[in-house]
């Protein structure tokens, strides 16, 4: 993957985690609730900085989706702290993807929000892991029918987006 994929697949990784969080941040409250609005904010900006990291090297960063599919409907705290895991936790490797091509500060800041996102995952349920990244081969996530092409939910190395599901297939239990 170039580093220019990578920058754009975090970018459009962010978009998706932004939209989970206002979707999974409704469904938890108290110190849970301000944790998320915490998170969602950090995701904002980290996605903010991945995009001019991209416009400060002449491109353009992609766009995000208009909705994105949920692997499963959020109608519980647990469902919501699982969601919020899952896409931390997925948003890791997209970290690392683009670290791999960056230099000086940019590298050291994506390797914080790696770690910053593996810890949320924590935080959020997930058992620790050594290197944090579900199964990519398994499409957890894709963008509605509604979305355009280039834009997912968080995007993995091979594509496929993270976080849900727009056609029926194998997604891992979110609960």
């Amino acid at each position: 993957m170039s580093a220019a994929d990578a920058m754009a697949a975090l970018v459009s990784g962010e978009d998706a985690a932004i939209y989970a969080y206002s979707v999974a941040g409704a469904r938890v409250a108290g110190a849970k609730r301000r944790r998320a609005l915490t998170a969602l904010d950090s995701h904002q900006s980290h996605r903010d900085r991945a995009a001019s990291i991209i416009v400060a090297a002449g491109g353009t960063p992609p766009g995000s989706a208009v909705a994105y599919t949920l692997p499963a409907p959020v109608d519980s705290p647990s469902v919501a702290k699982s969601l919020m895991a899952l896409v931390d936790n997925r948003l890791v490797g997209l970290y690392a993807d683009a670290a791999s091509g960056l230099e000086g500060a940019e590298r050291r800041w994506a390797v914080r929000a790696a770690i910053e996102c593996a810890t949320r995952a924590v935080t959020w349920g997930t058992e620790p892991q050594a290197f944090p990244v579900g199964d990519s081969s398994i499409p957890v996530a894709s963008t509605a029918p509604t979305a355009s092409a280039g834009a997912s939910a968080v995007a993995s190395p091979s594509g496929t987006a993270v976080g849900a599901s727009a056609t029926p297939s194998p997604t891992p239990s979110v609960q």
